[in-house]
């Protein structure tokens, strides 16, 4: 049986990190071949002191390693370099998986010859029982909220190019390289178009979950898919499968409404125009909030999932358009140097 590394970055995940440190310890994977890495990204609260607790009482080899930068990228490094194991899982702090996850995995990538296992993200809400919890929870699980993001939104197992909190055979960083530490966001998609475009082979197994806490607010909520829009555009360019259909949807929706709304002060017919854009957006707003609601049965989301909808398509697109001109046209992409300092 392979050894597995278990790499996490945390910076300030005092409150999450113990249920994540938990799943890892009811894992029926021989603990003698598990070792966690856990890379403390400049954290200003206690997650050392939660991680050390951890150590004391776990059967588990635990090993703290830190990034005084703070970054996502710096910190993966750090662990994967440090890894001992044959195999690596990465997994966020916030974050938990069931007790199979890794010997379920395990047995995956080996029947299937593959290089990485990811199984399926399930978002359970922030921790902090939020007025906006279950409606960014199915928004983050919706179709219509992500598009086509297989491992957020698919129920059938096959392969993809794109995989999340995946458990990767180790010689893919000897082949492929490690993580791009000038990224501040989508270091692991622009790690995973390296290796998909060079011949690896990533499975996806709707089988296996991973519990996932989202953000708690729509202001947070902003902030992760602006971003993660922004430094999207940095990767034009460099990967062929860097951007798809269901990336270019939010920014193109979000020029087409801008341009007829100008519009209507030069053209009249642009008023139409403008006027069924949003019908058509409420509309499929409207149909898919009554479906979640009714599916869920959750009625309290039918206030804050149109809201959550809105917030993450807007701050997609707006971030696509911004990240275009400052990383294209304007040529910021030369003068970025380091990655920034995580935040959750």
């Amino acid at each position: 049986m392979e050894r597995v590394s278990i790499v996490i970055p945390a910076r300030n995940e005092e409150k999450f990190l113990p249920e994540c440190l938990a799943s890892i310890q009811a894992q029926t994977y021989p603990h003698e071949l598990l070792e966690i890495i856990l890379v403390n990204s400049a954290s200003e609260d206690h997650t050392q002191d939660v991680a050390d607790e951890f150590g004391r009482n776990s059967d588990i080899l635990l090993k703290i390693l830190q990034n005084p930068r703070g970054d996502t990228p710096t910190a993966l490094n750090i662990g994967y370099k440090n890894a001992s194991g044959d195999l690596v899982l990465h997994l966020i702090a916030h974050a938990t998986i069931e007790p199979d996850h890794i010997a379920k995995a395990v047995e995956i990538l080996n029947d299937k010859n593959a290089d990485g296992v990811c199984g399926k993200i399930v978002t359970i809400g922030s921790g902090l029982d939020t007025f906006w919890d279950d409606g960014i929870s199915a928004a983050m699980q919706s179709l219509f909220g992500l598009g086509n993001a297989k491992a957020r939104v698919g129920s059938k197992s096959g392969w993809l190019d794109n995989p999340m909190i995946t458990l990767y055979r180790k010689d893919l960083f000897d082949r492929f390289g490690y993580i791009d530490e000038r990224l501040t966001r989508n270091q692991d998609y622009e790690f995973h178009q390296r290796c998909y475009t060079g011949g690896a082979k990533f499975w996806f197994e709707s089988s296996i979950k991973v519990y996932y806490r989202n953000r708690p607010n729509l202001i947070q909520l902003w902030r992760q898919y602006f971003n993660a829009s922004k430094w999207r555009t940095y990767m034009l360019g460099e990967h062929y499968g860097a951007v798809h259909l269901r990336h270019l949807i939010p920014p193109i929706f979000v020029i087409a409404l801008v341009l007829s709304l100008i519009g209507t002060f030069l053209w009249k017919p642009a008023l139409n125009i403008f006027t069924s854009i949003i019908v058509l957006y409420f509309t499929l707003i409207f149909a898919n909030t009554i479906y979640n609601a009714i599916s869920r049965k959750k009625l309290s989301i039918i206030i804050s999932l149109p809201l959550t909808f809105i917030t993450i398509h807007f701050a997609y697109g707006i971030g696509f358009i911004v990240g275009l001109l400052y990383f294209i046209i304007l040529g910021g992409k030369k003068r970025i140097i380091f990655a920034e300092k995580q935040h959750h």
